[in-house]
C-alpha cells in the first residue's frame, strides 16, 4: 500500500483527489491539511510514502514544505501539484521534489505520477509554457 499526505490550500481540490486517489487498491491518502506547517505534522506523525503538495500557499509554500518533509521523512517522495509552469519545475526538483505536475493534469496522471516517484524515479508532466 502505497500512503499519500495531500497539502493544499483549497479543500475541495485535496477532498476531490482524495477521493479518486483511494478508489486505486493500492493507494492510500493517510491525510490531508490546507497549509504546509500541518501538513508537516502529518508528515511527522504517518512517514507517507509520498507527499503531494501545492506550489503556492500562504505562509510556507510548497518548496518549503518539499525541503522540509524531506529532512522528517526521508523516504517520502514529493510530488509538486500546481497551477503554474515551466518556471518553478526546476526550483521544484532542487527542493528535493520527485514530480511535478500541472494542475490541469487528470487523475490518471497523479496516479501515474505516485506511482513512479516510489520506485526513485522522476515524473515530470505535461508542462505548459504559461501558467494556468
Amino acid at each position: 500500500m502505497i500512503t499519500i499526505i495531500l497539502v493544499d490550500d483549497h479543500k475541495m481540490v485535496r477532498q476531490g483527489i482524495r477521493n479518486l486517489l483511494n478508489i486505486e487498491p493500492d493507494l492510500k491518502v493517510v491525510g490531508d491539511a490546507d497549509n504546509g506547517l500541518e501538513g508537516l505534522k502529518l508528515i511527522r506523525k504517518f512517514k507517507p510514502d509520498v507527499l503531494i503538495t501545492d506550489l503556492k500557499m500562504d505562509g510556507m509554500d510548497g518548496l518549503e514544505v518539499t525541503l522540509k518533509a524531506k529532512e522528517l521523512s526521508p523516504n517520502t517522495q514529493s510530488i509538486i501539484l500546481s497551477m503554474y509552469g515551466n518556471g518553478y519545475v526546476s526550483k521544484a526538483f532542487k527542493s528535493g521534489a520527485r514530480g511535478y505536475i500541472v494542475k490541469g493534469a487528470g487523475i490518471d496522471e497523479v496516479v501515474q505520477a505516485i506511482r513512479t516517484v516510489v520506485t526513485g524515479e522522476i515524473y515530470v508532466g505535461n508542462i505548459p509554457d504559461k501558467d494556468i
